[in-house]
């Protein structure tokens, strides 16, 4: 074992025996002023492992306020020595994050500041891929859909099939009379940004929930001679929307990049017959649609606004998480 390695392991042991006897203040003071002079002395690794130890050694005694300002000092050290985004240095957040979930006021800055790390590390505009993932699995559980929603939209490829689950969940709390206004929400807008197979796994995963769900009024119409990437084809009696999703992802998979097109046509009269029925949802949905109708049928239509623009401010936390009957329909 190394001197450095000694020194963190005999003050982590102070530290605990600090905690066991009530001084919780006394230690996050004491483990942030050593990390402050590792820091000034430009030992920087040794200064983000104390950060990580004590943080953790904090959790198991519920001090929220002190794990987050430890772990931000940390994510700070990570951003300022431009920290590389490895398996390591996420996993440390991730230990952090997991147990910091429990306490809701302050869980959202530490995850913001590590995305916005990744962001600046990564240089993609977006971060880690498998961050998102993570974090918008924590917050699906804590039933913080809309936010979760944002992370899975920029997640790995697993996180299409956690959307497309956590919409269905979303859907059953709200009592919604068409089950279509939740699963567009991830359909759309993995379309618009052009990833089809995200909306066609998203797709799936809610429709078989909904089908077992209400046998009777979600059944399958799949016609032995047509395949499809989207799977069986349903017809939804008393989801019309649904029905609308479906369509429009049949038609997109059979788009050709021009707007004389077959498809082109039929994309056209979809928009028409379905666009207006998203009620206080027409506006974002009549936009999100544009962007599929460049994207897959060759329709260029000029606007001011990006993609991202149009899906929503993607790292802005909502200032209503909870879910309610009368906001939790509204799609951007």
């Amino acid at each position: 074992m190394s001197l450095a390695n000694s020194r963190i392991e005999r003050f982590i042991k102070n530290l605990r025996q600090s905690l066991n006897e009530g001084n919780y203040y006394e230690g996050h003071q004491e483990l942030r002023a050593i990390a402050s002079r590792l820091v000034k002395q430009k030992k920087h690794e040794r200064a983000i492992q104390l950060l990580y130890l004590g943080a953790l050694e904090l959790c198991q005694y519920h001090q929220w306020g002190s794990v987050a300002d430890l772990t931000s000092f940390m994510i700070n050290i990570y951003v300022e020595e431009k920290v590389p985004v490895t398996d390591e240095s996420k996993e440390r957040v991730y230990d952090i994050f997991e147990k910091l979930s429990h306490a809701t006021e302050y869980y959202s800055r530490v995850f913001e500041a590590a995305i916005q790390w990744s962001i600046k590390e990564l240089g993609n505009g977006v971060g880690d891929t498998q961050m998102h993932h993570f974090v918008g699995c924590i917050l699906r559980n804590k039933a913080r859909y809309q936010e979760a929603e944002v992370h899975f939209l920029v997640g790995t490829t697993e996180s299409p099939v956690a959307l497309g689950n956590m919409l269905f969940d979303w859907a059953v709390r709200t009592e919604t009379k068409d089950f279509g206004v939740f699963v567009a929400r991830g359909v759309i807008k993995y379309l618009a940004m052009g990833w089809y197979e995200a909306a066609c796994a998203c797709w799936k995963a809610f429709i078989g929930r909904l089908a077992q769900a209400q046998p009777d009024a979600v059944v399958e119409r799949t016609d032995a001679t047509v395949t499809s990437k989207i799977g069986p084809v349903y017809f939804a009696s008393s989801h019309e929307l649904v029905n609308f999703v479906q369509l429009l992802l049949l038609t997109v998979e059979r788009g050709q990049a021009s707007p004389g097109s077959l498809s082109a046509g039929i994309f056209g009269s979809l928009r028409k017959q379905y666009e207006g029925r998203f009620g206080v949802n027409a506006e974002v949905v009549h936009d999100l649609l544009d962007e599929i109708a460049q994207k897959y049928f060759g329709v260029v239509v000029q606007r001011q606004q990006s993609i991202f623009d149009i899906v929503g401010s993607l790292f802005a936390p909502p200032s209503r998480p909870a879910v309610t009957s009368s906001n939790a329909e509204a799609m951007d």
